[in-house]
């Protein structure tokens, strides 16, 4: 073979744990460093045999030192993961092959595992805490009445009040798992030292009656305010019924976890401001699921170039009617972003830069150590708007 030799990968169809794992064929110029050809020949064996963790160690350090062609480490790794059921790092991995294959047959398999990888991490979920729509109907029809009598449910941090006995155990029990995802998101993991109180009220017109603070088109509010003795009272206030009359499924799931992140970050702050965009992502990031349908109009707006351009989003600081629904995708898709590249010690870290008085695109470059550069933001721009086009592709290719 003169200048150029095959290195048969081959389509290796090896049954992993239930998963199948695709290697296509690649032609490797002499010119590539022999490591790259040997070392996917080692983590592929390694994988074969069982050694996870040998296998998942070649491959990162294929890719880390980096080639032409070491990309395709990043399946071995996301086999790897897959199999161990680290279903978000497995779903990432597969999307980072995703980002430079181009052969067909590989994409439509690496979308189904994508699938999969989806499907399993709602499972967890689910089994994590009872998930509000996976509440059996009896149960639901119980929580959509409420009485005359206020009850109330402690847990280590919440002191919930409602109208319906069942639903105050319910919402303490969410709460608690709301907050711990939350102090993971901000606090890098510490134990958050304050209790909350909860008031859940019967119906949007009770809401509105006994709550000062509140927006317009919310099902809930949080506030932070001192009584006569200068303690700090931190409450959060919602809503039971949906305009139908019925328990509102969103509130566990979405309005009780958003506002109590706004409660949390608007403490962890202070008086130091903070661009809308990143409060509202933030407040999304920690509910229950992660809301896809804003992922996919976030993209797509981006890809028919109609979306809030990056300069223009950190600088809005009240709600528009005209792009609300645009600004909170946007929003969303920005912090998720930074949220699934940075590590958590950085994540967190660019929040302190913040509160210390830095702009997003500065309090990144720190949070990173990297030297200022004026373009930092329009290359950022330019990253986040690449990877939201991306997701919103692959959520595409998911639906259908």
């Amino acid at each position: 073979m003169a200048d150029r030799r095959t290195f048969l990968l081959a389509i290796i169809l090896t049954v992993v744990g239930g998963i199948t794992a695709v290697i296509a064929t690649t032609v490797y110029d002499n010119s590539v460093d022999r490591w790259i050809t040997e070392g996917i020949q080692q983590a592929l064996d390694a994988l074969r045999s069982g050694d996870d963790q040998t296998a998942e160690q070649i491959a990162k350090n294929v890719i880390r030192i980096g080639g032409v062609d070491s990309w395709r480490a990043w399946l071995i790794v996301a086999c790897v993961q897959h199999r161990s059921q680290r279903y978000e790092q497995a779903s990432e991995s597969y999307r980072r092959f995703l980002a430079y294959c181009r052969n067909p047959v590989e994409r439509k398999y690496v979308v189904e595992q994508i699938r999969k990888c989806h499907q399993s991490i709602r499972k967890l979920k689910q089994g994590e805490i009872s998930i509000s729509d996976k509440i059996p109907p009896e149960r639901l029809k119980k929580l959509s009445l409420f009485t005359g009598r206020q009850y109330t449910e402690s847990s280590e941090h919440f002191v919930v009040r409602a109208y319906n006995p069942d639903l105050a155990k319910l919402t303490a029990k969410h709460a608690e798992a709301a907050l711990d995802r939350i102090c993971k998101i901000i606090l890098l993991g510490q134990d958050y030292p304050h209790s909350v109180d909860v008031y859940i009220w019967p119906t949007i017109t009770d809401y509105r009656t006994r709550v000062a603070r509140q927006v317009e088109f919310s099902q809930g509010s949080f506030s932070l305010t001192k009584n006569e003795t200068g303690k700090t009272i931190r409450r959060i206030d919602l809503v039971q019924l949906n305009s139908e009359g019925r328990f509102d499924l969103a509130l566990l799931e979405k309005v009780l976890p958003h506002e109590l992140c706004h409660l949390v970050f608007s403490e962890f702050l202070g008086d130091a401001p903070c661009p809308l965009a990143i409060n509202e992502g933030l407040a999304m990031l920690a509910q229950a699921r992660v809301d896809e349908s804003r992922l996919r109009l976030a993209g797509a707006a981006i890809a028919a170039g109609k979306a809030i351009p990056l300069e223009d989003l950190l600088t809005i600081r009240r709600y528009q009617q005209d792009y609300r629904s645009l600004f909170y995708a946007e929003s969303f898709s920005l912090v998720e972003y930074l949220h699934r590249n940075l590590s958590p010690k950085q994540f967190h870290e660019v929040l302190v830069n913040i509160k210390e008085g830095c702009c997003l695109a500065e309090a990144i470059q720190r949070a990173l150590y990297v030297p200022p550069d004026e373009n930092f933001l329009k290359l950022l721009s330019i990253a986040w708007q690449n990877d939201a086009i991306k997701q919103w592709q692959i959520l595409k290719a998911l639906d259908g």
